[in-house]
């Protein structure tokens, strides 16, 4: 009996309290729900090269070696910061042997390598075409700035539910209050670079054909990474 006693107690105490106060939960409040969404396109300034060197003694290819230091001379004289940009991902090497034949020996080698932008892109990579070294692909893109962009996105999404909101109070001939919830529902960055080396990787072969591939390779164009942002807000209608 005494605790029926005091719970009663402790909710009319409650609801004494709430009517003092005069305040209404949010959800008992005529209120508006919108979203905001904008989309942000940029050119990306870091683009991340992925370079496979590949080596069989048993045919007499050029050994890593010797292609590691053609290629990083090559890449030197485009003035490319190796130091910083510039850095070995794997080595792998394994030895087949072979009844009455010479044992097989392979090895295999992958660089990444950071560039800046489209121009410099086409120049690399005709550049170790010259030298036979064509195993190359963009495995990602990026933007030195790509946090600061996204949420200078967000901020321009909740304007703009802010913005459809008001429009939507103005209609109604409401004032739109103070906000009383907002969340991020929705934020993605869209990097499509997959096929822009697949084209000049596919050409292959001599006369026409090289020279078709240099044209490729000349008009490499980078996609933009687009920036995708969805804000939720919801607002008190007056």
């Amino acid at each position: 009996m005494k605790i029926t006693k005091s719970l009663f107690f402790i909710i009319s105490f409650s609801t004494i309290a709430f009517a003092q106060n005069g305040e209404k939960n949010f959800i008992d409040q005529p209120y508006i729900e919108v979203t905001g969404h904008i989309e942000t396109e940029i050119i990306p300034n870091e683009i991340y090269l992925n370079i496979a060197l590949n080596e069989n003694d048993k045919k007499g290819k050029i050994s890593i070696e010797e292609q590691e230091n053609q290629m990083i001379s090559t890449l030197r004289s485009l003035s490319i910061d190796l130091g910083k940009n510039f850095s070995i991902l794997d080595f792998n090497g394994y030895y087949k042997r072979k009844f009455l034949a010479d044992d097989q020996v392979t090895k295999t080698k992958r660089y990444e390598l950071i560039i800046n932008d489209g121009k410099t892109l086409g120049k690399v990579y005709q550049a170790l075409d010259r030298i036979d070294i064509s195993n190359i692909s963009i495995v990602k893109t990026s933007h030195t700035d790509i946090e600061k962009i996204r949420r200078e996105t967000k901020l321009k999404a909740l304007k703009a539910a802010k913005e459809k909101a008001n429009d939507y109070a103005s209609a109604m001939s409401q004032a739109l209050g103070k906000a009383l919830f907002i969340k991020e529902i929705q934020n993605t960055i869209h990097s499509n670079y997959s096929n822009v080396l697949n084209s000049v990787n596919g050409v292959v072969g001599t006369g026409y054909t090289r020279r078709l591939k240099q044209e490729k390779i000349q008009a490499l164009n980078l996609k933009t990474i687009r920036v995708s942002e969805t804000i939720l807000a919801k607002f008190i209608l007056n």
